[in-house]
């Protein structure tokens, strides 16, 4: 099955997470056969197309339902088309607006402006494509960097976790990748939260 790579973001332990998308527009994150994450130093490479062999790994927890492992893969060639385009050609749904169309609008907000889901809605599923209506602009908060915009008065804040070298302004209308964590509690203060990311963007 041919699938593009379309996201590259950071995890613990030398490790990342490659996240795909089949030509049959499904979404996917890989997991190599060893039930580990790729190394930070993976072959795999965003817009990259590669004939791959996988099957699905039936032991995660929604909303984490793309988990799937590798057995075999080929460089098949690279994306010749704006990102945008070769989407909306799959028929992969687009949330379109601000935050808080993101997730079904199940994403709940703290104080800071930090989204996140708990056990309470689950989306249906845990990546995504966003089209913002506004711009998102870079901050640095404790030393990371994160993405901000104004929505009806009210600050939103999407911490960065990609590979590519941060842009100042993320302009409206781009299309961007976001994602859920995965299950965690801060340590005990809080219940068990998916924390929202944004995990890169397209054809600036």
């Amino acid at each position: 099955m041919r699938v593009l790579i379309v996201s590259k973001t950071h995890m613990p332990h030398g490790q990342c997470c490659m996240g795909g998308l089949t030509f049959e527009g499904e979404s996917i994150r890989l997991v190599m056969q060893d039930g580990h994450y790729p190394p930070d130093n993976t072959d795999l490479t965003p817009g990259h197309i590669y004939n791959m062999q996988f099957v699905p790994k039936h032991s995660t927890k929604p909303p984490h339902i793309e988990d799937v492992l590798v057995q075999a893969y080929t460089l098949h060639g690279a994306l010749e088309k704006p990102m945008l385009e070769f989407v909306k050609e799959l028929g992969v749904s687009i949330w379109n607006g601000g935050p808080d169309e993101l997730f079904d609008g199940k994403l709940q907000w703290t104080d800071s402006g930090s989204g996140y889901i708990n056990e309470e809605e689950i989306p249906a599923q845990s990546v995504g494509f966003w089209v913002p209506d506004q711009p998102l602009r870079k901050s640095i908060y404790y030393e990371k960097v994160r993405y901000s915009c104004n929505l009806r008065g009210a600050w939103y804040s999407l911490p960065y976790i990609g590979y590519d070298e941060p842009v100042e302004v993320i302009p409206a209308g781009t299309l961007i990748r976001v994602s859920l964590a995965r299950w965690w509690d801060q340590n005990g203060t809080t219940e068990l939260r998916c924390p929202l990311q944004l995990s890169g963007w397209y054809n600036l």
